[in-house]
């Protein structure tokens, strides 16, 4: 795996690499420090599998940075990682086309989940950023996403973070089947289906199975209605 990391703060840079050394058996770490120098490791790199992009180093135009990069690198994923936690910022790095929008301060479990999320096709925003999602993107969003919210507090829009494999494990999950039952239904393996379910209780903002089981179902119930 080849990820490119981009921070004009070298100690960020070397904490990134500590903690996404993990993501695969070999990572490759690739690294920019400005704008022209992320520009110069998107050209010269032309497999990577994932770019962390701040905003604010030398150089950078915010989010019309992200958004050529996206015009011209639209395979590789990108999710910007920020000391900012506006709603503002979000909103308009999501509309460029990032992945994904992760605050500096998340904890490291927060941030490989964050990651692995959007590898997997999905996209990944904070909690207390997840109301963006109205003004984002709403023709990504179920029909039922403009409703009020059930009388649980259950958001939908929550499903649209999760990518098309997720989701059916989302839905055997609230059949409650078992990890080894998902496995055996999908053809994939039981430490695939782990690393799903962790994902997916990152997304619905769950700690344990029994509470993600219980949301699952009340979220596939609001679907089917």
């Amino acid at each position: 795996m080849k990820i490119l990391l981009a921070d004009d703060h070298a100690l960020i840079r070397s904490g990134l690499r500590s903690e996404l050394a993990t993501l695969a058996p070999v990572v490759d770490f690739i690294e920019a420090w400005d704008a022209a120098s992320l520009r110069q490791m998107f050209e010269q790199n032309r497999d990577l599998d994932l770019a962390l992009v701040d905003l604010t180093m030398p150089g950078m135009q915010g989010a019309r940075t992200i958004t050529v990069l996206r015009a011209d690198f639209p395979i590789v994923p990108l999710i910007v990682v920020s000391g900012i936690d506006a709603a503002s910022e979000v909103q308009v790095v999501l509309r460029a086309g990032a992945g994904g929008y992760i605050p500096k301060s998340s904890m490291p479990q927060v941030m490989l989940q964050a990651i692995r999320l959007v590898l997997a096709g999905g996209q990944y925003l904070p909690p207390q950023l997840m109301h963006v999602l109205d003004d984002v993107a709403p023709d990504r969003i179920g029909a039922d996403a403009g409703s009020s919210a059930a009388p649980s507090g259950v958001d939908t829009r929550r499903l649209e973070l999760l990518s098309p494999r997720q989701r059916e494990v989302f839905a055997l999950l609230a059949k409650g089947l078992s990890n080894k039952l998902i496995a055996r239904q999908l053809d994939i393996t039981e430490g695939t289906v782990k690393s799903h379910v962790a994902t997916i209780f990152d997304v619905l903002h769950v700690h344990n199975r029994v509470s993600a089981v219980a949301e699952a179902r009340m979220l596939a119930e609001k679907v089917q209605g």
